[in-house]
């Protein structure tokens, strides 16, 4: 079932968040718009951005999951992430500088962590 409800501020998109582990965007009217699936645990939180840009949404196993609202292809989310994890490597005085801040691979889209930074 369902366990966790959203409205965005402009009262146009409402996300759910299930016990399935997946979060779900409808419109107002209750069109599906798309499935996001990443969680491996049941989804209790959900909550959209005030600008309605972004939706953060967590499962019981503690996991966040930042989505990009603006932009829900797959290519879309990849280069959000890539931005979000440049900006925190290259902000973060803690990460080690032999960590490269330039993560992604702009001709497949895929993250780059240096073997020696793998657990």
């Amino acid at each position: 079932g369902v366990w966790a409800v959203d409205v965005s501020v402009s009262g146009q998109m409402i996300a759910t968040g299930s016990d399935d582990n997946t979060v779900k965007v409808w419109r107002r009217d209750g069109t599906l718009i798309t499935t996001l699936i990443g969680h491996q645990g049941p989804i209790n939180g959900v909550s959209f951005s005030p600008d309605g840009n972004t939706l953060v949404s967590v499962d019981t196993d503690g996991q966040m999951l930042i989505w990009n609202m603006q932009d829900l292809t797959l290519e879309g989310l990849l280069e959000y992430g890539c931005g979000w994890v440049k900006s925190y490597l290259n902000t973060n005085t803690n990460i080690s500088s032999s960590v490269s801040s330039d993560v992604c691979d702009r001709t497949s889209q895929s993250f780059l962590i240096p073997a020696d930074h793998v657990p």
